[in-house]
């Protein structure tokens, strides 16, 4: 099957290296910095679950594009005897070309319509609730697509400024999940990255925050009263809690120094902070994904590397409109 999934601008490298996590065998057919086209022999049900992703479709025909009003005509026409199914009563069709909705000709719309109607079953509706059929067209790919949206299920709305599903659930992706590891956010705040690891199996799963009276109260009651998560409050600079080498893998956005005082300059916190991972982190294996700001990515990634642990990608994105860098990497290879 051939997909389209689309994902927060800016992270296509870091999803081309986590999508492997969710789907089979994924061979991209077409990537920018926010969408991928991909083939795979795993359902569209697996498609759905991809946490990072804001919307996923499946591709039901493609054809060279040119034109765009004669292009959907020849989409209409390559459904004239192929039957689709249906997973709603009802649908409508949208027209989504170089990253925005465009018109196209009535008559050509109708065409469309009443192909998917005699081809599906389905009622066409000019608005609200049910299935969404979208013709797509991407910068510098040759084929315009029709593809029927996947109803993605719904997430609880998250707080003003905290790390959306999809940057939290990819970076968690982007450390290599291993069922049993034992992961620790230190710098944890609303647990955007413990509440995306419960998607994996894990030996351990540690939210750490010196703040954690004050930040408990906000998460739901069925995470605080659980065992899928372990909430410790301790200095992420310390971690007392934790014997040496003990920490397989870290997810984490410390302090960026931009918008809260820091309790040391910034080199000398970046080095604390360093020296702290590599206390805990596994001696061979351990691994990091570290969320910064870009003006302090460069003195992380220099605090990093003076206590053993390597830089394996950097990715430049922007978190809620801000300038940010992901580091990932793990302990220095011989």
């Amino acid at each position: 099957m051939r997909y389209y999934v689309q994902f927060p601008a800016g992270t296509g490298e870091l999803v081309a290296e986590s999508i492997g996590s969710y789907v089979d065998r994924p061979e991209t057919v077409y990537a920018d910095d926010s969408s991928l086209i991909f083939e795979s022999a795993s359902r569209y049900s697996q498609v759905v679950q991809i946490p990072f992703v804001k919307n996923s479709f499946t591709v039901i025909a493609d054809v060279v594009r040119r034109d765009l009003d004669e292009g959907v005509l020849e989409l209409a026409d390559g459904l004239r005897y192929d039957g689709l199914d249906s997973h709603a009563d009802s649908f409508r069709v949208m027209f989504h070309v170089d990253g925005a909705l465009v018109p196209v000709n009535p008559r050509v719309k109708r065409a469309l319509e009443t192909e998917i109607t005699y081809a599906s079953g389905q009622r066409m509706v000019g608005r609200g609730s049910g299935e969404e059929y979208w013709v797509v067209g991407r910068t510098d790919f040759d084929c315009l697509m029709l593809c029927r949206r996947h109803i993605r299920p719904k997430r609880a709305t998250k707080a003003a400024g905290a790390i959306s599903h999809e940057l939290s659930s990819l970076l968690v992706a982007a450390s290599r999940p291993e069922p049993d590891d034992v992961f620790l956010d230190p710098f944890a705040g609303s647990g955007s990255f413990t509440n995306a690891r419960m998607s994996f199996p894990a030996k351990r799963i540690v939210y750490s925050d010196a703040d954690l009276a004050r930040l408990r109260e906000d998460f739901p009651a069925a995470v605080r009263e659980g065992r899928d998560i372990e909430f410790l409050s301790e200095d992420a600079l310390a971690l007392p809690s934790f014997q040496d080498h003990e920490v397989d893998v870290i997810v984490t956005d410390p302090p960026w120094g931009e918008y809260e005082e820091l309790p040391l300059e910034l080199p000398v916190f970046l080095d604390a902070m360093a020296r702290s991972f590599d206390r805990v982190l596994a001696a061979r294996t351990g691994r990091f994904v570290l969320l910064i700001a870009r003006m302090t990515a460069e003195a992380a990634e220099k605090a990093l590397t003076a206590n053993h642990l390597a830089i394996a990608s950097r990715h430049e994105i922007l978190v809620n409109g801000h300038p940010a860098t992901v580091l990932v990497g793990g302990r220095e290879t011989a």
